[in-house]
């Protein structure tokens, strides 16, 4: 038998054991557990109710998110019309901006009280697959998903409070990365002053047809870096700093000295308040320019001789909307905000990156408020590894890529096999070299 911490075996019985909780800080674990890992029967999965639930997230959630934010912008928009009745793409901008700042907030307070309504507090245990728990642990999992961090994702003490408030117990000065996937809050600990960068802190595995949830704790002033492994029930000592594609079944002294805290993300300082200010206007620069194709559509389905001129109720608005001759007009927004969009962008950010930022040089990092702004800016305008989504579109084209790299200072050779590279990090491109084939 083996567990899995999203994909991380955790190395058969023993190590059943060892990672779900059989070691722990204080006393004996918390919940009722086996003292083994044998098999539990999971309940049908193509039974009526599991069908059912996991029918919810396409049949109703998305659904329904989508006519509630659709209700709330047509709203707001009716309301901007009577206010400026000569400038219809204005209003039409000033709605979906204030619909989305909205949005932001609340939906995932929508999250966290389907979290309360559904699960209440998560306990450690074994519940076997597709059983009742499970699948309500499911559709949680779509709901918070589908609802998202909005505003919180944006300060990492926002970040702080909102894992407070699904029930996480957040020290003081704790640094989550905004992608850090979290889950089972009840179950998980995070001491004062912890560093986590882009991984997975759950609290949970699958094991012998169940899935089995175990406490998680990280000590305090403990740093986890990028693509570390944590097995539920493994707590992390107070000051330990897990390296790179390391795991917690590492945790001699040797293996986790403190030199490890300079290669977790959340521990690089960020450039003073004028930088940052500075660094969001020109982020805020580049969304704008690339929505410009977005824009000169709507001004041109706007202007057709079939526009209302006032729109006075939501189902006004709804005839407005499915006008015949707007379906072109539809799909030529979707085409262009999934094509001509992201490129535009990208174009965006390498032109800042030449004229902005310039060259990234070797040696030690300087911690000049200028250096310090240059890897900041970088890192919020390219986040992820898809380069701003232009990536998936190239595809098996992987010269594309290599095109792309060289035009952010990459000195990369020909014939390069780019899938699964894992550049979702990579911030001096100038310092990256791949040779030829």
């Amino acid at each position: 038998a083996s567990c899995f911490n999203d994909g991380v075996g955790c190395g058969g019985d023993d190590g059943c054991r060892k990672g779900l909780g059989m070691s722990t800080y204080a006393g004996e674990p918390r919940g009722k557990m086996p003292e083994d890992c044998s098999w539990m029967n999971p309940e049908p999965q193509s039974s009526t109710l599991a069908l059912g639930v996991q029918a919810l997230p396409l049949m109703l959630l998305y659904p329904l998110r989508r006519v509630c934010t659709w209700i709330l912008f047509v709203s707001i928009w009716i309301n901007f019309q009577g206010r400026l009745t000569q400038q219809r793409l204005m209003s039409l901008i000033l709605a979906l901006a204030l619909s989305h700042m909205i949005a932001e907030l609340t939906l995932p307070l929508v999250g966290i009280a389907g979290k309360w309504i559904l699960i209440g507090r998560f306990r450690e245990g074994r519940f076997p697959l597709w059983g009742q728990y499970y699948l309500r642990w499911w559709l949680l999992e779509q709901i918070l998903s589908l609802c998202g961090q909005g505003v919180f994702e944006h300060s990492p003490m926002l970040l702080r409070i909102y894992y407070r408030m699904l029930g996480a117990k957040v020290g003081k000065g704790a640094i989550i990365h905004r992608r850090a996937k979290l889950g089972e809050f009840d179950l998980l600990e995070i001491g004062d002053g912890v560093l986590v960068d882009n991984v997975p802190l759950r609290c949970f595995c699958f094991e012998n047809g169940a899935m089995t949830l175990r406490a998680l704790k990280l000590g305090d002033k403990s740093v986890i870096c990028c693509k570390v492994a944590l097995a539920p029930g493994i707590p992390i000592p107070a000051g330990a700093c897990l390296g790179p594609l390391s795991s917690s079944y590492e945790l001699a002294p040797d293996d986790v000295p403190e030199s490890n805290r300079a290669f977790c993300f959340a521990s690089f300082p960020c450039p003073r308040w004028p930088l940052r200010v500075l660094g969001n206007v020109i982020i805020a620069l580049v969304w704008g320019v690339s929505q410009i194709p977005v824009l000169l559509v709507l001004r041109q389905m706007l202007h057709q001789s079939w526009y209302k001129n006032h729109l006075r109720n939501v189902y006004e608005a709804m005839e407005w909307f499915l006008t015949p001759e707007r379906v072109g007009y539809y799909i030529a927004l979707r085409v262009v905000r999934n094509t001509i969009t992201p490129v535009l962008r990208l174009a965006c950010c390498i032109v800042v990156k030449r004229v902005v930022v310039g060259r990234f040089t070797a040696g030690r990092r300087d911690r000049s408020q200028y250096n310090l702004f240059k890897h900041w800016i970088i890192s919020a305008l390219i986040p992820g590894g898809q380069l701003l989504e232009v990536a998936n579109m190239i595809g098996v084209h992987y010269e594309g890529v290599s095109v792309i790299l060289r035009l952010l200072g990459a000195k990369v050779g020909k014939r390069i096999y780019w899938p699964g590279s894992g550049l979702e990090q990579l911030v001096e491109y100038d310092l990256f070299e791949v040779e030829k084939s």
